[in-house]
């Protein structure tokens, strides 16, 4: 029974997709934003084979027995069956998901000053990263993290506050966001937590500041965040051609040189979602960033943020295998989030590994990180939204938490000795 749904969907998905690789604006009018609920093991079930079998089909927000999918209204039907035949229960948060896109670009700005109450492309980060350098020459400087596929720079901020002992050496802090496009409230987050470090009097933000050598990068896949910004509001990948395909890009999180391909990827080029490359490292995004991340000395913390699922993710993301300091990740993270949720009094998943709270992935940069270079402080947060829709008045909201999640997670890595 549930074969013949992947069947019909695969059926049906054939005539749909090839919309979605056009160059023209991409509106999701009439497409359909599903909670799926059920017993944890055939939910888990349910989605790991419709990912293997037709991973076109997005789900998000998985957080136990509850799952979120956004299907495309000739799907809807089919979908609710498969649903039906798996035990599951299926009902529609968002009808038409072209009106939560419509709201969002009328308050997106592209072009003039810079606030934390609008989205901003690529252009208008990498604006407001310049004229940083340029109000706090002394504490901040623009770095170049490697180049993207249509020639952009991945452009990012150091800030490193002078000391007064010329011979130390800081504990450096790299913070990774946008890897995947879609995900438009880590950009504006990572810059809030920027304006944060500058601006802030509070005593125990200045002192994050200045404890660390901080890389900071808001939008390290800025092809694929122009991409949804202008085309298609969901896009998750690169803009490279794959070899052999028409199709377009790949998942930068997917592609790193670690157990690439082995889990939660695919070969396959016209996938929208998972697509691994190549290649390991075969997009130049990832493999420039990967050249400047390793270059760095003395690298305490890695810290990568994307969103909807609201948890915190420690490595590794493709086995049940912990790291040799789990433990202290774990209590770590469990301090970072009480302290973020202090601000709003979220509740955030985890910490704990994507193949326990999640899925199994491969090739992700987190686990590259902690894998290749011994990285002893690597995260992943997964921050709050709906499908990847915040709503850009509430920006400073998420900013807040993000700020003092930094803070607790940094003073119990100190407490443990890291620092």
């Amino acid at each position: 029974m549930f074969l013949t749904y992947i069947l019909l969907v695969a059926a049906a998905f054939g005539t749909s997709y090839s919309a979605s690789i056009q160059n023209e604006y991409k509106t999701y009018k009439d497409y359909k934003l599903y909670r799926i609920e059920g017993e944890r093991q055939k939910l888990q079930n349910f989605i790991l084979q419709t990912m293997t079998e037709l991973p076109e089909i997005p789900f998000h927000n998985i957080r136990g027995s509850v799952a979120h999918a956004l299907i495309a209204p000739e799907l809807a039907e089919t979908f609710e069956e498969g649903v039906r035949l798996a035990n599951l229960v299926a009902s529609v948060e968002i009808d038409d998901y072209s009106e939560i896109i419509s709201l969002e670009r009328g308050g997106t700005r592209r072009s003039g000053g810079f606030s934390w109450t609008a989205y901003y492309d690529v252009d208008d980060i990498y604006r407001y990263l310049r004229n940083v350098s340029d109000w706090w020459p002394d504490l901040t400087e623009l770095v170049v993290g490697g180049k993207s596929y249509e020639g952009r720079q991945i452009l990012g901020l150091r800030i490193n506050t002078p000391s007064q002992n010329k011979s130390d050496n800081k504990p450096v802090v790299f913070i990774e966001s946008g890897i995947h496009a879609r995900e438009w409230i880590t950009p504006a987050t990572t810059t809030y937590f920027i304006n944060q470090l500058l601006t802030s009097d509070n005593p125990n933000i200045r002192s994050l500041r200045d404890q660390f050598d901080w890389h900071i990068f808001p939008t390290v896949n800025p092809d694929g965040y122009h991409y949804s910004m202008t085309w298609d509001r969901m896009w998750r990948k690169t803009r490279s051609k794959s070899p052999g395909s028409l199709c377009l890009g790949a998942d930068p999180n997917r592609n790193w040189d670690y157990n690439w391909l082995q889990h939660g990827a695919t070969s396959d080029p016209c996938n929208y979602q998972t697509y691994g490359g190549s290649k390991p490292f075969s997009e130049v995004e990832t493999k420039t960033l990967s050249e400047y991340v390793a270059s760095l000395e003395n690298l305490l913390a890695y810290v990568a943020f994307h969103s909807d699922a609201q948890i915190l993710l420690v490595p590794y993301s493709d086995s049940e295998e912990h790291t040799d300091n789990y433990d202290d990740l774990i209590k770590i993270g469990k301090t970072s989030l009480e302290y973020g949720k202090k601000v709003n009094g979220e509740e955030y998943g985890g910490p704990a590994t994507a193949a326990e709270i999640l899925y199994k992935a491969s090739g992700g940069s987190m686990d590259w990180v902690r894998a290749k270079l011994g990285t002893p402080i690597v995260y992943t947060y997964e921050l709050r939204g709906t499908y990847f829709h915040w709503p850009e008045h509430r920006i400073p909201e998420q900013g807040d938490e993000v700020t003092q999640m930094m803070l607790g997670l940094f003073e119990e890595a100190r407490n443990l000795g890291y620092y």
